[in-house]
């Protein structure tokens, strides 16, 4: 007995698409008008306080949440210049950019050693590094102001930058530990049987692997120690952050809140900047130390 091949070369091509049922195609829309309006819940903020910097103190009285009546372009350069926002955001510039590059060197190195080298207290200085995501901020105000006074760092870039090392180190090491855990330790020991030392081996092999945490490490530490407002005011008032110069534009009488605007936009931009630059490190890093640690 033989069977026939059956002929279907006249009938339409397979389309999962046309599989999908009412509810699907439901349910996917749902999504999608929910993170719309989630979007648009997000950027509500940004666009108003673009708005706002364009406006008069007038307009913030007789329309706060509308379109300015005349656009202020001079509030960017009057901030600029008569507010001194150029010298707090060179501070900000010399902290952060100082900051971030040792928090990623020594977060790195520290992050291989814990991974790779299994000595009795490795488990130890791993906890020890995690201890210091338990510790608010608030409660090392005293011993840090303590310690920068004794030390004499108060109103200096070097004691903020040694602050914000100490701060942005225990997740820092944390991420790179997770995100090292995924790499095979096989690697790094072929380069060593070919004749590599464990620096080279550790800086050809190791480091160009671990881009995606590192540039995890340097956006998270960078947005956040360019954003940082409390540790910066309390402990070196004398060389004011770009934030606390901002802070510094309220007056006793009257504020010129168009000003205020005008440098908060100036602040975000070189963080929005760097997110668009970085979003596909970013994300990587994120779920590649996540998977192990």
């Amino acid at each position: 007995m033989s069977t026939r091949p059956v002929d279907l070369s006249g009938l339409p091509p397979y389309s999962p698409h046309k599989r999908r049922g009412f509810g699907s195609l439901l349910l996917s829309g749902v999504i999608h008008i929910l993170l719309i309006l989630a979007v648009i819940f997000a950027l509500l903020p940004v666009a108003l306080a673009f708005l706002a910097s364009f406006k008069s103190l007038y307009d913030f009285y007789d329309n706060p949440l509308g379109l300015p009546a005349k656009w202020e372009w001079h509030n960017y350069t009057s901030v600029w210049r008569e507010a001194h926002i150029a010298d707090y955001a060179r501070n900000s510039v010399i902290v952060t950019f100082i900051s971030v590059p040792v928090i990623v060197i020594l977060s790195c190195l520290a992050g291989y050693g814990l991974t790779r080298y299994k000595f009795r207290f490795s488990r130890t200085i791993y906890l020890y590094f995690l201890a210091g995501l338990l510790i608010p901020i608030q409660l090392t105000i005293l011993p840090s102001l303590l310690q920068m006074k004794a030390l004499h760092l108060v109103n200096t870039h070097a004691g903020l930058i040694t602050l914000y090392t100490a701060l942005g180190l225990p997740f820092s090491v944390f991420l790179m530990a997770g995100f090292m855990n995924t790499m095979p330790g096989e690697l790094s020991e072929a380069a060593r049987l070919d004749g590599a030392g464990e620096l080279r081996a550790f800086w050809d092999v190791v480091v160009p692997l671990t881009k995606p945490a590192l540039a995890t490490v340097a956006i998270l530490n960078g947005v956040t120690i360019w954003n940082e407002f409390f540790l910066a005011l309390i402990l070196s008032p004398g060389t004011p952050t770009l934030q606390v110069g901002i802070n510094n534009l309220r007056g006793y009488y009257s504020t010129e809140w168009g000003y205020i605007f005008a440098g908060v936009m100036v602040a975000a931009l070189p963080v929005i900047l760097a997110y668009v630059l970085l979003t596909k490190q970013f994300i990587r890093g994120l779920t590649a130390g996540a998977l192990k640690g």
